[in-house]
């Protein structure tokens, strides 16, 4: 029996957990699906409760399909917002911040549970698989000794962008004034001069008003903190941005 116990706990088991947003999420679930399936790891694929509510009801073949897989579960935490609190891409600061704050503790009992007792027949997470945009998420897991590896779902290219704001500004190409020419190329993001204009930069790039700006101030430091992790995961491949690929390495 002590054999058997040691066993279980030397398992690998990933913890899984997205961005609670749609296209955050499905970019992950096909990647938790993907190691469940072909690798036979231990996979919990962590929702908030709204989103896990949703999920169930509105997707109920992918959902149903993945609970029956044995290594393979759905969990939730609370996101800290009201129930009746709309939830888009235009409200992402105050949801990072509300899961921050509300959320981060239910994170680490989650991180936690197994180690001492395993109740539901789940070993311990030995591994985090954690959305780019949420450092704090990664901060936790390292605090536990749990190596956290970054998942951005975006492409290279925009993470690229991302990581070069700070040297955009310095070079004057940000912020620009809202009456600008869209067309002006972009400079100071190697790997990108031959095409990158103005028009093709993220939304708050147009916004922003000052160097300061909260924004880019908040997508510089979030792309910058998958430094400190144990690996970075993107959505692309090789053969589609190779340049930029071998800029990120």
């Amino acid at each position: 029996m002590e054999s058997a116990t040691q066993n279980q706990k030397l398992k690998a088991h990933v913890l899984i957990f997205p961005l609670p947003f749609q296209g955050h999420i499905n970019t992950m679930l096909r990647l938790a699906d993907a190691l469940s399936f072909a690798s036979g790891l231990r996979i919990s694929f962590m929702n908030t409760e709204r989103n896990q509510r949703l999920f169930s009801v509105f997707s109920p073949s992918p959902y149903s399909r993945l609970t029956h897989r044995p290594n393979f579960r759905f969990i939730s935490i609370p996101d800290g917002l009201p129930d009746d609190k709309p939830q888009s891409g235009h409200q992402v600061l105050e949801l990072l911040q509300s899961i921050r704050t509300h959320s981060v503790d239910y994170f680490r009992a989650q991180l936690l549970a197994g180690r001492n007792r395993d109740s539901d027949g789940w070993p311990p997470v030995t591994c985090v698989i954690v959305d780019g945009a949420m450092p704090f998420a990664m901060d936790a897991a390292q605090a536990l000794g749990i190596p956290a590896i970054v998942f951005r779902t975006i492409s290279a290219s925009s993470l690229w962008v991302y990581l070069r704001f700070p040297q955009m500004i310095e070079a004057g190409e940000l912020p620009f004034p809202a009456d600008a020419d869209l067309d002006e190329p972009i400079k100071s993001v190697p790997a990108t001069e031959s095409f990158l204009r103005r028009r093709d930069l993220p939304t708050m790039c147009r916004k922003a008003t000052k160097a300061e700006d909260e924004e880019l101030r908040f997508f510089a430091e979030v792309s910058a903190s998958a430094i400190r992790s144990e690996g970075l995961i993107l959505n692309t491949s090789n053969f589609l941005e190779a340049p930029v690929l071998s800029q990120l390495r």
